[in-house]
């Protein structure tokens, strides 16, 4: 049997500072909190969220945007280096490509990006340091974040809950607009000043 992914509605926000923000939402004792270095490849469409974290390719696929900017993303591929034959077709299907006639029978991750690169100049490689404090708000999964990219400082702020009432309801108790919903393949390719694809 399959196990059924319930998907979530996300909303996503990046400023050099969100303190605002950090001191209108209660962060409760038993918050967790993070520290990871990634990878992620910026696809321009900004459709895409390919991540390596902890030895491992993630990438979510966006399915719908709503009325009020909400995004429904679906994870499509979550596996570890290094890739298999099978794990390369599936990652060649994200972004139509032919990853699987790399030489090697597996592929580390240096030997993706480079694979990756060379066939697709437009992905941009970016490298990410993350301090990560993920809690509850309102009912939804919420997150700030600290990130060194590129050298440059950044937040963010998150939330995410399988029902869209949800996260809009922590966004008016919040007073932001579900309108300025930046994923992070955007909001990391303006950070490092990429300009997105024309839609």
């Amino acid at each position: 049997m399959t196990d059924i992914i319930e998907l979530r509605w996300e909303w996503r926000c990046f400023a050099p500072s969100l303190a605002k923000i950090a001191q209108a939402v209660p962060i409760p004792s038993d918050a967790v909190s993070r520290e990871s270095d990634e990878i992620y490849l910026l696809d321009p469409s900004g459709t895409k969220n390919a991540k390596i974290r902890d030895g491992i390719l993630d990438i979510k696929r966006l399915r719908q945007i709503d009325a009020d900017g909400l995004e429904l993303w679906e994870p499509i591929l979550k596996v570890r280096f290094p890739l298999s034959r099978s794990d390369l077709v599936t990652a060649s299907a994200v972004w139509s490509l032919r990853l699987e006639t790399m030489p090697s029978q597996t592929c580390a991750i240096e030997q993706f990006i480079e694979g990756l690169n060379s066939l697709r100049v437009d992905l941009h490689v970016v490298r990410v340091h993350k301090s990560r404090c993920v809690f509850t708000f309102s009912g939804c999964i919420a997150e700030l974040v600290r990130l060194d990219v590129d050298s440059r400082k950044l937040e963010s702020f998150s939330l995410e809950h399988e029902d869209p009432k949800r996260v809009l309801a922590a966004l008016l108790a919040l007073g932001l607009d579900s309108h300025s919903n930046t994923n992070y393949s955007r909001g990391l390719r303006r950070a490092v000043g990429l300009k997105d694809a024309k839609q």
